[in-house]
């Protein structure tokens, strides 16, 4: 694993070494650590196709679990999976993603089962929240037609959409007591590179007052997402699957969530890798 800080574009040593790094070291893995995310730099890593890996942070150090979650995800060449982020043995619930016009009963399982854990009122409304916003994305944005285009992306919201059998997405969470874990999952994995490190970019620089809410758009979506997690990760097999783990650590006060540091996780599957599963 390698870490190391930006602008890339400005350190000539780096750009030589890193010129033509799949070539040069075919089996190793990279991995980009960065705490302090800059506009300058994260568009460059759209252009790097050796760079599928990033961990970004706001102001904090990587922490161990997280190094060694990401080091057994690569080595394994196994992305996918919440279990991942949480304590042995912990099983997920399923949803399977069918209807916008059952939206709302997807939300509320995700709500009734945080309400049996014992959460209080904000941590039920921001399970809310993500739930929202993962299984709208599932509906409208993920879906592509035959030419891998977005089929329902720029219906309105209020536009019903019923997903034919092989657009079902679904809906995982589960709590080991530390983290709520909220997943989605979707069977196209259309998410590219170059989306990602701009949905990176608008959650770790811009903030909501420079986020489109247009229509398809990740837009304030996004951004209400990730403000209200602690760790965010991304996973994508690309043209196959693409996973959104969401979790929210629930031994923080409201006063010390706000304050901590947030995680933001994006790991892309390499062409030649098997997809793994999870």
């Amino acid at each position: 694993m390698l870490s190391f800080d930006p602008p890339l574009r400005d350190d000539p040593a780096w750009v030589d070494r890193l010129a033509n790094f799949e070539t040069r070291w075919p089996r190793t893995k990279m991995v980009l650590h960065s705490i302090e995310p800059s506009e300058d730099y994260l568009p460059l890593l759209a252009t790097r196709p050796w760079l599928r890996n990033i961990i970004a942070k706001n102001d904090d150090p990587l922490e161990p679990d997280e190094l060694i979650i990401t080091a057994e995800k690569l080595l394994r060449q196994d992305l996918f999976g919440l279990q991942k982020y949480l304590l042995w043995g912990v099983e997920p619930y399923r949803v399977e993603i069918r209807d916008s016009r059952l939206k709302q009963d997807y939300i509320q399982e995700v709500a009734t089962y945080a309400q049996a854990l014992g959460c209080n009122e904000r941590v039920i409304e921001l399970v809310e929240t993500v739930a929202d916003e993962l299984i709208t994305n599932a509906i409208y944005n993920a879906p592509r037609n035959d030419h891998g285009e977005p089929k329902y992306a720029r219906l309105s919201r209020r536009e019903p959409v019923e997903l034919a059998e092989h657009e079902v997405g679904h809906l995982e969470f589960a709590c080991d007591g530390d983290y709520i874990a909220i997943a989605q999952v979707d069977p196209f994995g259309a998410l590219t590179q170059e989306t990602v490190v701009s949905y990176l970019n608008r959650c770790l620089v811009k903030g909501p007052e420079q986020l489109s809410d247009a229509s398809g758009g990740a837009g304030i979506g996004l951004y209400r997402v990730f403000q209200s997690l602690s760790k965010f990760i991304i996973n994508v097999d690309p043209g196959k699957r693409t996973e959104v783990i969401c979790l929210l650590d629930l031994r923080l006060t409201m006063k010390r969530f706000r304050q901590a540091a947030k995680s933001f996780h994006i790991f892309i599957r390499d062409d030649g890798d098997p997809a793994g599963g999870g």
